[in-house]
């Protein structure tokens, strides 16, 4: 997939929105007809039928979306929608089945990819207000240098090594120290979380020492499941520790969680 294939639709305009209009709930025939459109267009860049999506674009965005090559997305799901403007305006959060140029990752992802959508003409529209830095679930991206207010070339999009730091954040440790007594028995836990699509692996690497034990509960991680690590401290005579660190490794995408041992 090539870099501007894949901002086309990970890209969204910004606007202003004020919590009432986040927090309203809104007219049952308003949100059904912007999901059936947000739907229909995101079922078009499935089915590759890219000149049947033209007709969710709004007349402001179609030179852009003209230029920009399309996305390849293997399916989408609707996550979440919040209204402003009085519901003639909404930011969308879909996640897309797709493809990340990441090494190592041999599974496609479910991308949270927010999209602007607007009442054109009485009807919801997906636009990209290109004057703005646009949102995309890998951070803001800022306007390419030099490019007009309106129109003008793609944003140069976050490069794979700031893909994959995005990425890492779907596996996550609830604390990052633990602390043990140097004089006597201890134990402590540290969760290990998982977001990811698919499954990921886990293991240790850490140097070993006289008294430490350190295990995972379950080294393979589904979405949404969580593992434990245990870790048990029996003091030595003299031992004089102080510091250590473990490490949790995670496949397939090359992560380190890095659990520093304090010992008190």
């Amino acid at each position: 997939m090539s870099r501007a294939s894949l901002a086309l639709l990970l890209v969204s305009g910004l606007w202003a929105q004020t919590p009432g209009d986040v927090f309203n709930k809104p007219p049952a025939d308003v949100d059904e007809a912007l999901r059936d459109r947000v739907a229909k267009f995101y079922q078009a860049h499935v089915d590759k039928k890219f000149r049947q999506a033209d007709q969710y674009v709004a007349e402001d965005t179609k030179d852009f979306y003209y230029e920009a090559n399309k996305p390849s997305y293997l399916g989408f799901e609707i996550k979440s929608v919040a209204y402003s403007d009085n519901f003639t305006r909404a930011k969308v959060i879909v996640s897309c089945k797709t493809w990340l140029p990441i090494p190592g990752l041999t599974e496609p992802v479910m991308a949270p990819t927010p999209s602007t959508w607007k009442l054109e003409k009485g009807q919801w529209v997906w636009y990209v207000d290109q004057s703005l830095g646009r949102d995309t679930p890998f951070g803001r991206m800022k306007p390419a240098a030099g490019a007009a207010p309106s129109g003008g070339p793609l944003p140069a999009m976050p490069s794979p090594q700031e893909l994959q730091m995005s990425l890492w954040k779907n596996v996550q440790a609830d604390k990052s120290q633990v602390q043990l007594r140097a004089a006597k028995e201890s134990s402590d836990e540290v969760t290990i979380s998982s977001k990811m699509p698919g499954s990921i692996s886990l293991r240790l690497d850490y140097a070993k020492m006289p008294g430490l034990e350190v295990s995972l509960d379950r080294e393979e991680l589904k979405s949404g499941e969580h593992a434990k690590l245990s870790l048990h401290y029996q003091p030595q005579e003299k031992s004089g520790v102080k510091t250590a660190e473990v490490r949790v490794m995670v496949a397939p995408t090359n992560q380190v969680i890095p659990i520093a041992v304090a010992f008190q």
